[in-house]
């Protein structure tokens, strides 16, 4: 009886990878395919470099497999290079790139030095209208002003440039779990290939220069992920305890930086309960639950000594806001790429909030209904999924050049939306990120083959953050926090069969 149920229970585990597959072949067909005019962009040229860039890739893969005898001998050396690079790189970009921030960024920027400077944010009107609708984003917010008050107390007065490195160095403990994630996984050789698979995704070099929550998150998935696996393959309960705790710990802090980053611990805990790791999921479920009420309880303290809670009770756009802007039911509606963003007037325009929410429930009834037809649904879908994925800069550019949007640097000529170069970066990011969602159902079918489940977070993970964006409020920035898992999942693909065949 035990072994049919482990049996079972592997099995599912095995298809819920398994749903990532039909997932991102969809969206990197939907990419390369739809006729959506989104993004403005050359479909043919698109596929054509898309194909280019999978066959390098996959070439360059096979390549780094060639060369395990170098990866094991520099192993140490060549991860510490490649954090100092990005590290230093980031750091000039952040220099090039400086920019007042604006929009959602502004708001969080403003207040945090409000915290520092006057002690609370709560009494400036534009901060106390902007968090008492969104209070989402005050962990991003408190994060900042940590970082203000630490820096300020070194002496070092330039708030933009802590961000960026505060940014930067956060970058480098998610290369580097990233990096054991996929060397525990698959050795090292795929530790190479995610190192190769990071330098053919271009916006890692200066997504630091953002100054908002999908930067400053980027890590903790992985992170996140890290701990989950070594509480997978811990033998004492101090190991599994301390495990579970950081990987609560992790979840916790970047959930309050994007809240999304929860989607890695859920997928943690469904691997660790459908391979049946013993009390490893009990374990695990528990320190998530302790961390996040605690933790969350905290927070909330702090934030009623700037809002008070009935102001918050009163104003926050409820959940529905965002799962209405994320029904576009017409090409010409929704919200950020799609339509004029007239869900804020409409969400706003209710003083009472349960008749905000009445009003938003039939709304979202209605569009519900009105996508009852398949075909209207795919269209939905296929717009929506264009609008998620069809920009593989991610649009990290909208904040950057926000307050100057002229390109009057050659760095700015690539990057930012004026630049003479853009369409032709955009087109290659875009097919890079074509082709790193193909190689990774390419690794899914591989481990799914051969029936191993070890690498069941990543996939998971992937598939929960496609639901979430395919029914919630998006735009091109908001998969970049999953990029890293994208990217670890691609690297374990097995390139062998490139390997030319010996004659009889």
């Amino acid at each position: 009886m035990k072994r049919q149920l482990d049996l079972w229970s592997r099995r599912l585990l095995l298809l819920g990878m398994g749903l990532m597959i039909p997932c991102y072949l969809f969206t990197a067909g939907n990419v390369l395919l739809s006729p959506w005019p989104l993004y403005g962009r050359n479909r043919i040229a698109l596929t054509a470099l898309t194909l280019l860039g999978a066959a390098l890739l996959l070439i360059g893969m096979r390549t780094v497999d060639r060369h395990e005898a170098f990866l094991l001998r520099h192993e140490k050396k060549l991860l510490a290079a490649t954090a100092l690079f990005y590290f230093i790189v980031q750091m000039v970009m952040g220099a090039i790139l400086r920019y007042a921030p604006n929009t959602d960024a502004e708001q969080c920027f403003t207040a945090a030095q409000l915290i520092v400077d006057s002690g609370t944010f709560g009494s400036n009107e534009r901060s106390f209208i902007y968090f008492t609708r969104y209070p989402h984003n005050l962990g991003y917010v408190y994060l900042l002003a940590g970082l203000f008050r630490f820096f300020g107390a070194l002496g070092w007065a330039d708030r933009y440039m802590q961000a960026v490195l505060a940014a930067s160095l956060l970058f480098t403990p998610g290369l580097i779990c990233s990096a054991r994630v996929c060397r525990r996984l698959g050795g090292v050789k795929a530790q190479g290939r995610m190192l190769l698979l990071f330098a053919a995704c271009l916006p890692l070099l200066y997504c630091t220069s953002e100054m908002y929550t999908d930067a400053f998150s980027v890590s903790f998935s992985m992170m996140t992920i890290w701990a989950f696996l070594h509480l997978r393959d811990a033998r004492t309960w101090r190991a599994r305890i301390l495990y579970a705790l950081l990987g609560a710990a992790l979840a916790f802090i970047g959930a309050q930086i994007r809240f999304t980053v929860i989607i890695a611990a859920i997928a943690c805990v469904i691997a660790l309960l459908f391979e049946r790791r013993g009390r490893a999921p009990l374990c695990a479920a528990a320190a998530l639950c302790a961390v996040f009420l605690a933790g969350g309880a905290a927070v909330d303290a702090y934030t009623h000594t700037h809002l008070s809670e009935e102001d918050i009770a009163k104003n926050e756009l409820p959940k529905l806001h965002y799962m209405v802007m994320g029904l576009p039911v017409q090409p010409d509606e929704g919200y950020g790429q799609y339509g004029y963003g007239g869900w804020l007037i409409f969400s706003t325009s209710f003083e009472d909030p349960d008749e905000r929410r009445d009003a938003l429930m039939t709304e979202f009834i209605d569009r519900v209904y009105y996508l009852r037809y398949p075909n209207r649904l795919m269209h939905m879908v296929s717009r929506k999924n264009l609008s998620t994925f069809g920009d593989g800069t991610f649009a990290l550019n909208e904040i950057i050049q926000a307050d100057t949007p002229q390109p009057d640097h050659p760095v700015k000529q690539v990057i930012f939306a004026q630049g003479a170069l853009y369409p032709a970066y955009r087109h290659l990011c875009t097919a890079l990120f074509a082709a790193q969602m193909l190689i990774a159902c390419l690794a899914c079918w591989q481990r799914i083959r051969r029936g191993d489940t070890a690498c069941a977070p990543l996939y998971i993970t992937l598939v929960g953050v496609f639901i979430i964006l395919t029914i919630w409020e998006t735009r091109a920035r908001y998969f970049f926090f999953a990029q890293m898992v994208l990217l670890c999942a691609a690297a374990l693909a097995e390139p062998g069969f490139l390997r030319k065949k010996k004659p009889d």
